[in-house]
């Protein structure tokens, strides 16, 4: 049973991500902002915190046989959802929180996330506690906002150990 609980945040062993002593979940929710309003915000001197997803195109995601997709209700609207075992975090493109009409949070760190389609990506929006149905099952989950195209939203380890689901294959 060595190295059964570990860590997705800091890679350690003895507690999961979701007890990681290292991680800040401190959240600061400010009104909402419009999408332009946020893009010119001013971020100053954060600290930074890393993530990684692997976030693909919906063309490179169809062409692939080895990927779990999904769908699922979020704010109640139906949405596909692909299931990443090795995204740190969940995540959402900017193009998919105005469809679902989602309000953005201000996290107090930058993120730097590692994409395979855009390299290195910052962030600092989060779509907090969104309302999640998932076969049947109710959820809440935290979406990191990325600004990329044509991407699904990315259900990460996050919240996959944090609600106990299994990914059989």
């Amino acid at each position: 049973m060595e190295g059964y609980r570990r860590c997705n945040n800091c890679d350690k062993e003895g507690h999961f991500g979701k007890d990681c002593p290292t991680s800040s979940r401190a959240v600061t929710c400010p009104p909402v902002q419009t999408h332009h309003q946020h893009q010119q915000k001013d971020r100053g001197n954060r600290p930074q915190a890393i993530g990684r997803v692997y976030a693909m195109t919906g063309a490179e995601a169809a062409g692939l046989g080895n990927l779990v997709i999904g769908n699922c209700v979020i704010a109640g609207k139906a949405c596909c959802v692909l299931y990443d075992s090795g995204a740190t975090h969940s995540f959402v493109p900017n193009a998919c929180v105005e469809r679902l009409g989602l309000p953005m949070c201000e996290l107090q760190c930058e993120l730097a996330i590692s994409t395979l389609a855009s390299g290195l990506v910052r962030t600092s929006s989060l779509c907090a506690r969104c309302p999640m149905k998932v076969e049947g099952h109710r959820y809440k989950v935290n979406l990191i906002c990325l600004p990329l195209q044509d991407m699904k939203v990315i259900l990460g380890m996050d919240w996959l150990s944090a609600n106990r689901i299994l990914i059989d294959c």
